[in-house]
């Protein structure tokens, strides 16, 4: 790294602690913000940063880290925003049911710190080098990406019909109720998951252009049937990992490619908020779903995106409000929960461990029902405000799956495909648990590892 860019990223930084020091200022004068006032603050700092960060760093606009930042904003204050400006929509969690405006106040504030500190830690990733790829990755990338591919996809094609055979099967009986009511092992999940990793290894090892666009027209339609039944977030989180990878990674940008991804980000907001205004009756489905989006009766459709997926600041609020008062901090305990998940069954055998995994399934029923998660939620419940620290760790983090992924166009492409996986976990885990992942994302690598320890004994 040159000298002056050196001063420029030690810049950047500074930027990022007069963030926190003017927030800790407020936050220490207490000043009662409206909610106008938070909305602006939350997206003015969404944008200065991430144009901050494209002019010092060179970081796109468009890119996983963006992402995550962007998705925090709208899952933590999108009721906060639709409030402020008086957007009109429905909201089906309201955040002005689970604690008063002081509770409210701290978690805004705390949101508006952790984007503080993320762009701390994003903006002190290191600059691409190949010696940021370990040499076990350059070894296991003498094996075509595609071999890999093709192996998880097999071994985890049966648990993925399963899953999803299931869920229509539930929806076409009781509508997202039925699929809401379903249960399925972690060990399941964790293997089906293998199918979705397989197609992304498969994606990046294809030259083909034809083959690529016809992988990627399949996952599409497959993904968009499967949210008809109501389940929406695991699928959209892959679907905009899958797309930013094909057209913005696998092949070269041009403009006409990206008025085709605004045209198809409009069209796919529409389709995801009719699945949500059909799944708050009694049926579900493809047709029904349809039917709506062409019948012109869906209103205010902005408002109520933002009222459903904002929901996300609940569950901050429950973690700012009832820890330490009512539940004792975590200490880091979900997050060791998290680890020791990997192997199945264990966790739920140490109660101190099992009761921490969801933090707030330790409220009464009535505060946590219907409840997602919130990677910030979680963070606070652990380490109340040195949860920040988290923030700029998992910034760092972000932007070496950055790297990794920018990387895989020249040196190594099965590592980029590792670091795209790992992007699809981290883009749910916005509005998730850590323990969500963790199974999942372990024993892909395991997997990997085993078909490349299989493939290199029978060359030998």
């Amino acid at each position: 790294m040159n000298v002056l860019m050196t001063k420029r990223k030690v810049g950047l930084l500074l930027l990022g602690i007069v963030q926190l020091i003017v927030l800790s200022m407020i936050a220490a004068m207490q000043l009662n913000l409206s909610y106008y006032t938070i909305s602006v603050l939350a997206i003015v700092q969404c944008v200065v940063n991430i144009i901050l960060l494209k002019i010092v760093c060179n970081l796109p606009v468009l890119c996983i880290p963006n992402m995550f930042s962007v998705f925090s904003l709208f899952f933590h204050c999108g009721q906060i925003i639709k409030e402020g400006f008086n957007v009109q929509g429905t909201v089906p969690l309201p955040f002005q049911y689970y604690a008063d405006e002081g509770v409210i106040q701290k978690a805004c504030l705390f949101y508006l710190m952790s984007q503080a500190t993320y762009f701390i830690g994003l903006a002190s990733t290191p600059d691409a080098n190949t010696s940021f790829i370990s040499d076990k990755w350059n070894q296991r990338n003498e094996v075509d990406t595609k071999v890999y591919g093709k192996a998880l996809m097999i071994v985890g094609v049966i648990p993925r019909l399963y899953i999803d055979i299931s869920s229509l099967l539930g929806a076409l009986s009781q509508g997202y109720r039925g699929v809401y009511s379903l249960y399925f092992p972690q060990m399941i999940q964790s293997i089906a998951f293998f199918f979705d990793a397989g197609i992304i290894l498969y994606l990046f090892g294809l030259k083909e252009k034809k083959k690529m666009r016809a992988t990627l027209f399949v996952v599409l339609l497959y993904k968009c049937l499967m949210m008809t039944t109501g389940a929406r977030q695991e699928k959209v989180a892959y679907l905009i990992v899958l797309l930013y990878l094909y057209f913005f990674v696998c092949n070269t940008v041009t403009v006409g490619k990206i008025a085709m991804v605004v045209a198809g980000c409009v069209a796919g907001f529409i389709f995801i908020s009719a699945i949500g205004t059909v799944r708050a009756g009694s049926s579900s489905g493809i047709k029904d779903v349809l039917e709506l989006m062409q019948s012109g009766q869906m209103s205010n459709i902005f408002g109520s995106a933002l009222g459903e997926f904002g929901s996300a600041f609940d569950t901050l609020e429950v973690a700012v409000k009832y820890t330490p008062a009512y539940i004792t901090y975590g200490y880091g305990t979900s997050y060791l929960a998290g680890l020791i998940s990997i192997i199945p069954l264990v966790v739920k055998q140490i109660p101190f461990l099992d009761k921490a995994t969801i933090f707030v399934h330790q409220l009464p029923g009535g505060v946590y029902f219907a409840l997602g998660g919130s990677y910030l939620g979680e963070l606070y419940y652990n380490f109340s405000w040195l949860g920040l620290i988290g923030s700029a760790i998992i910034g760092k983090f972000m932007g070496k799956l950055n790297l990794g992924i920018v990387l895989s166009k020249q040196h190594n492409a099965l590592y980029g495909a590792w670091c795209a996986i790992i992007s699809t976990a981290m883009i749910m885990f916005v509005r998730g648990y850590f323990t969500d992942m963790m199974q999942k994302l372990v024993w892909t690598y395991f997997i990997i590892s085993l078909i490349y320890a299989y493939l290199k004994r029978r060359s030998a």
